[in-house]
């Protein structure tokens, strides 16, 4: 059973061996492409990442910043922690190197997948995938406990199987 939770443990969606979604408490988000996550974050990368960053012509030292990598936390939750490499940031103004005046991502074709899955942070066991809200202190566009016919958890949840499964 796969179970997508808030920051509270508390089960917002569970999803069955068959891949039925049963929404637990409803939820909402719409990316407003405000860039607010590209501003106030160290933007972690995987090796897996930053392959398709460098296929894509970047250099490293472009890529990411000189005391990379740091070690976070494992997406598989058996392994504790894993290696990661901090995206660089522009001088002065502390935001990812990567955006934009327009606010658009340069590198949007091949981010990393945590930018992909943001506000969401996901790990993975065997059976299980925990797909963590972040709070509206770090996201300012998710809404937790919402009327139902408010609610997106369904397309929230898909959305995520599709970013991580496909």
């Amino acid at each position: 059973m796969e179970i997508l939770l808030d920051m509270n443990n508390v089960p917002i969606a569970s999803i069955d061996e068959n891949g039925k979604v049963t929404i637990l408490r409803h939820i909402y988000f719409k990316c407003t492409l405000c860039s607010d996550c590209c501003r106030l974050n160290n933007i972690p990368a995987t090796d897996r990442d930053m392959v398709r960053i460098l296929d894509a012509g970047i250099a490293v030292g472009q890529a990411v910043e000189e005391m990379s990598p740091v070690l976070i936390a494992s997406k598989d939750l058996e392994k504790g922690l894993v290696k990661a490499y901090i995206l660089r940031k522009k001088p002065f103004v502390n935001e990812c190197a990567f955006l934009e005046e327009s606010g658009l991502c340069k590198i949007h074709l091949f981010k990393p997948i945590a930018c992909d899955l943001y506000p969401f942070s996901v790990r993975k066991n065997d059976n299980c995938l925990l797909a963590t809200v972040h709070p509206k202190n770090v996201c300012r566009f998710i809404e937790l406990d919402v009327e139902k016919n408010r609610s997106n958890t369904l397309e929230i949840v898909e959305d995520l199987l599709a970013k991580l499964f496909d």
